[in-house]
């Protein structure tokens, strides 16, 4: 027992000691610190600036961009009735067959699920696949039959289907304009 109670009485000793010792320092350890700190404090908020301007710049950009004028900070910042109105027109490109309104749509790059699927990086390549590949029967089908009222924000975007299974497009927020990210087939 008595041995247990020295080495609780050293332990304690010693832990207060530490703590004493980083209290102590000399002032010019202190000031260097200090000096640290500071300079440290400045370069974050320089470097937090930096990154406002930036950002305001990717809005700006965003807004012009645009063509209703209006920019969103993410999926869960668009009002149901936009997502509901950016889905029909993709609705109406697709029961038209019109790839030039479907790809006026997109943000690029795209993710195209023919075959293994693949990323199509401009409009002219996927303008270059061709309408009969992009409008199969079962995605002009979902397209068709998709529940606008049904769409919900999720970190991947607003997804634009009739069925569990079947084909899809996935649309999202990129740099502050609606486009579509994906289809699915």
């Amino acid at each position: 027992m008595k041995n247990k109670m020295i080495c609780a009485l050293l332990t304690t000793v010693m832990v207060l000691s530490f703590a004493a010792c980083g209290s102590q320092g000399n002032g010019a350890a202190t000031s260097a610190e200090s000096t640290v700190t500071s300079e440290s404090g400045a370069e974050a908020s320089t470097a937090e600036s930096s990154a406002a301007e930036a950002s305001a710049e990717t809005t700006t950009e965003a807004s012009a961009d645009a063509a209703n004028g209006t920019s969103y900070e993410d999926n869960f910042a668009v009002p149901t009735e936009d997502a509901a109105a950016f889905a029909k027109k993709i609705q109406d490109a697709v029961a038209a067959e019109d790839l030039n309104a479907l790809a006026d749509l997109v943000n690029y790059p795209v993710y195209v699920a023919l075959g293994d699927g693949s990323v199509i990086e401009t409009r002219e390549d996927l303008i270059a696949l061709g309408a009969d590949k992009i409008f199969t029967p079962e995605l002009k089908d979902s397209m068709a039959n998709a529940d606008l009222s049904e769409l919900s924000p999720s970190m991947a975007g607003f997804t634009l289907y009739s069925t569990g299974d079947g084909p899809n497009i996935t649309f999202n927020v990129q740099n502050g304009v609606l486009g579509i990210s994906g289809i699915n087939y």
